[in-house]
């Protein structure tokens, strides 16, 4: 049942798609200097639970005796956990919102979600494609 969550590639490939698009509006968004509409938080904390699904499910794998083809799949999952518990970090009333400046939420939006879509997609190259 894990492994079946881990390799779900629908759930990976939406989580990556959602992440794109919030990049490129958080991109748009920070040149044009403008803040995150309350509407993106809506996209964003989805996919970034997705990440979070994916990421505890493979850390399950692993501790019940499962191992990837190639030990940077591990890396790249894990920096992609953290990144989705970032982008928690980041929401209104988050652990992380005081310590982006207002003016910089688009920004520090953009280049998380980025950082994860590249990561979940490198993950993914170790994991599934390594076999």
């Amino acid at each position: 049942m894990i492994s079946a969550v881990h390799a779900f590639r629908t759930l990976l490939w939406t989580a990556v798609a959602l992440h794109a698009g919030v990049f490129l509006v958080a991109f748009v968004l920070d040149l044009a200097g403008r803040r995150l509409p309350g509407w993106l938080w809506g996209v964003y904390l989805p996919a970034a639970a997705m990440v979070v699904v994916q990421g505890l499910s493979g850390v399950a794998l692993y501790v019940s005796g499962f191992r990837p083809p190639d030990t940077l799949h591990l890396v790249y999952g894990l920096l992609s956990l953290v990144g989705g518990v970032a982008a928690f970090g980041l929401r209104p009333g988050g652990f992380l919102r005081g310590t982006v400046p207002a003016r910089r939420e688009a920004r520090a939006v953009a280049l998380v979600s980025l950082t994860v879509a590249a990561l979940m997609l490198r993950s993914y190259q170790t994991g599934t494609l390594a076999r």
